[in-house]
């Protein structure tokens, strides 16, 4: 299984995009790097470019991104624009492309959670055409989309994997996925079995201690619980820390060699 880290919660205000520590995930050994997708998107082309260039200079691929969609594109609700939806979208996963990414996280609660007092069938009937559409995008730039479903302290629409499936049946597309993710998982209180009823539909993994969503440090139980649901779901793909932290350097190092231990010993 590779290994990766998402940049942008190690520097959120600085770095939004994550770019900042690929150096030292290259020279840890990270297998990759995550990086926040929504903000790649926002650059002018000679900062994109400049981007590019330090990510081949480190020797990692950007094999995977997050935040998919800024807040401003709304995925429900009356500010729908599905035009402004399909430009913003084939031109962020030309650039994920670009950065050698595989695999884009459709989470984005900002972009995607019911206005207060908007109809939820009408919600979920604007999100499965968003996620057709995005399908449609994600076939011309050869990328898989991975949605994500969000815990209810971030979100208030698509918190559980079963409703992830949904929308990911409803849409039946395969460049449409699913996300396997520990932290929102054990917010929701989630077994393992939530996990394996997506045999063969996980294309991604996302994992985060569940005390103030820190880095994972030390084995837990929990963790194994989780790892092994994995590989009885059939995925053996890639997990991306996705921590905040407080010591960088020293933390994605004993992080890395806790998630190869972990692993090895399930995988």
């Amino acid at each position: 299984m590779k290994i990766g880290l998402c940049g942008c919660l190690i520097h959120p205000q600085e770095d939004p995009i994550g770019i900042e520590v690929v150096e030292e995930l290259a020279r840890l050994g990270y297998d990759y790097i995550e990086l926040s997708l929504r903000d790649a998107a926002a650059l002018d082309e000679g900062s994109f470019s400049a981007l590019l260039r330090r990510l081949e200079k480190a020797g990692l691929a950007a094999e995977a991104c997050n935040n998919f969609f800024p807040a401003s594109q709304r995925v429900t609700g009356p500010a729908v624009n599905m035009e402004s939806l399909r430009r913003y979208t084939a031109e962020a996963l030309r650039r994920a492309k670009l950065m050698g990414t595989e695999f884009v996280v459709f989470g984005s609660s900002p972009a995607r959670n019911i206005p207060e007092g908007f109809p939820v069938e009408t919600a979920w009937r604007q999100i499965v055409e968003v996620t057709g559409m995005i399908a449609e995008e994600a076939d011309k730039a050869d990328v898989t989309i991975a949605i994500e479903y969000i815990n209810r302290n971030e979100a208030n629409f698509i918190l559980f994997m079963s409703e992830a499936l949904k929308l990911f049946r409803e849409v039946n597309r395969p460049r449409i996925q699913v996300l396997a993710d520990y932290y929102h998982y054990a917010v929701q209180g989630e077994a393992p079995r939530d996990i394996t009823q997506a045999a063969g539909h996980i294309v991604h993994a996302h994992f985060a201690d569940l005390e103030k969503r820190g880095i994972p440090l030390e084995p837990k139980q929990e963790y194994r619980d989780f790892f092994a649901a994995l590989k009885e779901a059939g995925y053996t793909g890639r997990v991306s820390i996705e921590s905040y932290t407080q010591d960088f350097s020293r933390e994605a190092e004993k992080s890395l060699a806790l998630m190869r231990k972990l692993t090895g010993e399930i995988f």
